[in-house]
C-alpha cells in the first residue's frame, strides 16, 4: 500500500467513524451529510469520492459493527469448540444490545426501513450461514439457504418491530431464543442440539465481561 492509498484508507475510516457516532447519538434520519462533513473537516467532493450517499455510510458502519461482533463470537465458538455458537451468539448479542440501548434501537429501525441496507444485511446473513453450514458439513443449495434466510430475516424483523412498538410484550432472551430455534430448525439441526446451544448462549450472554468487551468494541 503506497502513501496515497494509506491516506485514503485513514480518511475513509474517519468518515465512517464520525458518521457512525452521529447516527448513534442523534439518529440516522436526523443526521445530515452536511453535519458529517463539518465534523470530519472534509469537502463535499472528498466525502463523495468514497461514498455515494448517506445509505452507504450507514452500511459501512454496520459492516464494521458486525465484524466486531463476529470476531468476538468466533473466538468464543473456537474456545467452546462449538461452531453453532457463532450464529447463536451473533443473534443473542445483537438482540440484547439493541434493547439495552435506545440509540441502537433507533439505528435498528433505520436499518430495517432502508431497503438497500436491509437487503445487504440479508446478503451478510446468507454468506455467514453458508460458511457455517460448510464448517458443519451440512449441504444446502444456494437457493435453499437464501430462501430460508429470507424467511428467518422477515420473521425476525416482524418480531423485533412488534416488540419495539410494544405490540408484543417479551424480553430479549425470549426473542433471541425464538429466532435461534427457528433458524437452526430450518437447517435441520436436531432439537436436543438446539436446546444445548440455547443453554450455553444464555449463560455466555449474562457474562458481564463479555458485555463490557462488546461495548468497548462497538464504541464509535
Amino acid at each position: 500500500m503506497n502513501i496515497r492509498e494509506a491516506n485514503a484508507t485513514v480518511i475513509k475510516r474517519r468518515i465512517i467513524k464520525i458518521s457512525r457516532r452521529l447516527f448513534l447519538e442523534q439518529g440516522y434520519d436526523k443526521t445530515s451529510v452536511r453535519q458529517i462533513l463539518n465534523k470530519s473537516g472534509l469537502s463535499t467532493g472528498s466525502l463523495y469520492h468514497f461514498f455515494k450517499n448517506k445509505e452507504e455510510l450507514l452500511l459501512s458502519g454496520l459492516h464494521d459493527a458486525l465484524l466486531d461482533i463476529s470476531r468476538l463470537t468466533d473466538k468464543i465458538a473456537v474456545e467452546c469448540q462449538e461452531p453453532l455458537l457463532r450464529y447463536a451468539l451473533d443473534v443473542a448479542l445483537a438482540t440484547c444490545e439493541i434493547f439495552k440501548h435506545k440509540h441502537l434501537l433507533n439505528l435498528y429501525k433505520a436499518i430495517s426501513q432502508t431497503e438497500s441496507v436491509d437487503h445487504e444485511v440479508i446478503n451478510i446473513k446468507v454468506n455467514k450461514m453458508k460458511k457455517l453450514l460448510n464448517d458443519l458439513n451440512l449441504h444446502f443449495s444456494d437457493k435453499e439457504i437464501h430462501s430460508r434466510i429470507l424467511a428467518i430475516h422477515g420473521a425476525t424483523k416482524a418480531l423485533m418491530m412488534a416488540t419495539i412498538n410494544e405490540q408484543l410484550l417479551v424480553n430479549p432472551e425470549d426473542i433471541y431464543s425464538l429466532i435461534i430455534n427457528m433458524a437452526l430448525s430450518e437447517f435441520n439441526i436436531p432439537k436436543k442440539k438446539i436446546a444445548k446451544i440455547l443453554l450455553i448462549t444464555s449463560k455466555i450472554i449474562k457474562d458481564e465481561d463479555l458485555s463490557r468487551n462488546l461495548k468497548k468494541k462497538l464504541k464509535p
